[in-house]
């Protein structure tokens, strides 16, 4: 996998220390069913999701062999650059950030180039991702560098208008500038380094001594490396909304029931290290909600939090952390997701919007949680069939989930 911190989401999402991590880690898994017959099927490329900073495709939730046989489509997972090694922008041509989005392109040229090789369709390719993997998506819909590499696109719980994943060039370079002051690649002796000696100096150090630098930056109030509207790949004009001409004219969106919870429950559990949802009050559901809000918005916020929780008559407990939840959820995923949806049939794109409303019944979520960001990975690639899954618990039910959902994907990648 691409260098990035241990981290653990819940059973089916973790990087331990132990999972090896490279530089070298620009591959990517095809997943082919076997037929007998030469004609070439339609092929799905996935981008996977971790906030632009974690994740990969050697992890078993991204095992496509369900999709891939129950759908009969060709399915590529690619890998590419996170955090600073990926997204590091200084401004200058040799640093100019969006490195990660370059791994995709060119993943998703080597694709098109090579599909016949392995029995795919070169006209039929559905590009597709899930949170950072569908912010993605969404930036290759944009940039003319991607055009005429794929012809449809599916994207789980992202959007370009999600607020904090895409970076303004100030913000970039603050992050930059911070990474170089932790690494001491600012200055030598009274001298303060160009551009161009700071990315010399960043690139002579180890990258967990990069790694472990830029973790400390939420506790400057900075959240990571993300993309940024600043060079070819994504210009400064585009960052003022959605184009007349999208690079696909078939768009599949899809948000999860309560995508907030997922959010809600990190900052409960590992902010707050709360473990019983009934010990949390209104009071303190509508703080954590303005702290989370202050984040995303410039709106005043207090009309938001009348309309969620008036309705709520209990004091404490789940509904209460419901109502901080769908606040959060909406004002991230649910709502980007609409306003894009209408750009893009604006567009004249035909544009299909879906909800994922099924929890997983082996996941070990807090009881609290409802299906939630993220929930959508095993049902829709296949990966809650596999084994590993199998004996968490997974139901006959989450399998007709399953089915279905790559029922729909298959129709949508085979015939839009």
């Amino acid at each position: 996998m691409c260098p990035q911190l241990p981290v653990r989401i819940n059973s089916f999402f973790v990087i331990s220390p132990h999972d090896p991590i490279s530089e070298d880690c620009l591959y990517l898994n095809v997943f082919a069913p076997f037929h007998n017959d030469s004609t070439p099927r339609p092929i799905v490329v996935y981008i996977h999701g971790g906030a632009f900073t974690f994740g990969g495709i050697s992890l078993p939730i991204f095992d496509a062999v369900e999709l891939a046989g129950r759908g009969d489509l060709i399915v590529v997972t690619i890998a590419y650059r996170l955090g600073a090694l990926g997204f590091l922008n200084m401004g200058i041509e040799d640093s100019s950030g969006n490195m990660g989005l370059y791994d995709q392109r060119l993943a998703l040229r080597w694709v098109k180039e090579n599909a016949r090789s392995f029995g795919g369709d070169p006209d039929r390719i559905t590009l597709m991702g899930q949170s950072a993997g569908a912010i993605s998506v969404s930036m290759h819909l944009l940039s003319p560098n991607s055009s005429g590499l794929f012809r449809r696109a599916f994207l789980q719980s992202g959007s370009p208008f999600i607020r904090g994943f895409i970076s303004k060039p100030a913000q970039a370079a603050g992050r930059a500038s911070l990474l170089a002051d932790l690494l001491g690649c600012s200055e030598k002796g009274a001298q303060k380094l160009s551009a161009s000696e700071v990315v010399a100096c960043l690139r002579s150090k180890n990258f967990m001594d990069i790694l472990n630098a830029s973790e400390s930056f939420n506790g400057a109030g900075l959240d990571g490396f993300f993309p940024v509207f600043s060079d070819d790949f994504l210009s400064p004009e585009m960052a003022g909304g959605i184009q007349a001409e999208t690079n696909a004219r078939e768009i599949l969106l899809s948000v999860c029931e309560s995508e907030g919870d997922f959010f809600m429950n990190h900052v409960l559990t590992n902010v707050n290290h709360i473990d019983d949802v009934a010990a949390v009050r209104k009071r303190m559901a509508t703080s954590l909600v303005k702290v989370l809000l202050s984040a995303l918005t410039t709106a005043d916020t207090r009309p938001i939090i009348k309309h969620y929780f008036d309705p709520v008559t209990a004091q404490s407990g789940a509904s209460v952390v419901h109502a901080a939840s769908d606040i959060i959820g909406d004002l991230m995923f649910s709502c980007p997701a609409l306003r894009h949806a209408r750009m893009l049939s604006a567009a004249n794109a035909s544009v299909y919007v879906m909800r994922f409303s099924e929890k997983a019944s082996f996941v070990d979520w807090a009881h609290w949680v409802r299906p939630t960001h993220a929930d959508d990975i095993l049902f829709s690639l296949g990966s809650a069939a596999l084994p590993s899954f199998r004996d968490k618990g997974a139901t006959e039910a989450d399998y007709e989930v399953m089915k279905n959902l790559i029922h729909a994907i298959s129709t949508f990648s085979h015939s839009g």
